[in-house]
């Protein structure tokens, strides 16, 4: 199948503990909130599932998609987790890069940095330094 994570795209196969992830093996075990890839631990919360889904791993988030493409639709970036907004790292009017650092979230006495899952335009910011937040909530749109 293929996934889109923050509009990186790659071709994965599952099977068991085996999967293949653009043609190199690697075995994956998980638990209800950790998966080891080749003996690296990642500490893993699904946030928001649909499609695309919101994930935090290790602290930062992710914009996962089964289907290739469907990144370049968001237009709305989600709270993904209730928490403490740190950090606003950018302007409306900005143009950003997949990737950039946008906000830094303070929750569970963890610091969860929020990147750009795409390249684009900052139409809206909707919170500021220190604002509580709650899941799903926008904190910015694109144009």
């Amino acid at each position: 199948m293929k996934i889109n994570v923050n509009g990186n795209n790659y071709d994965v196969e599952v099977i068991g503990e085996k999967a293949t992830v653009n043609g190199k093996e690697i075995v994956v075990k998980s638990n209800e909130d950790e998966i080891i890839i080749d003996g690296s631990t990642f500490r893993v919360d699904f946030v928001e599932e649909g499609e695309p889904s919101l994930m935090i791993i290790n602290g930062l988030t992710y914009m996962v998609s089964k289907s290739v493409g469907r990144a370049a639709l968001v237009k709305d970036i989600k709270t993904p987790i209730s928490g403490k907004i740190i950090h606003v790292l950018v302007k409306v009017g900005m143009e950003v890069k997949k990737g950039q650092l946008l906000f830094v979230l303070e929750a569970m006495k963890m610091e969860n940095q929020i990147a750009s899952p795409v390249n684009g335009k900052i139409a809206a910011i909707n919170v500021i330094k220190g604002q509580s937040v709650r899941t799903g909530e926008v904190l910015l749109t694109f144009e």
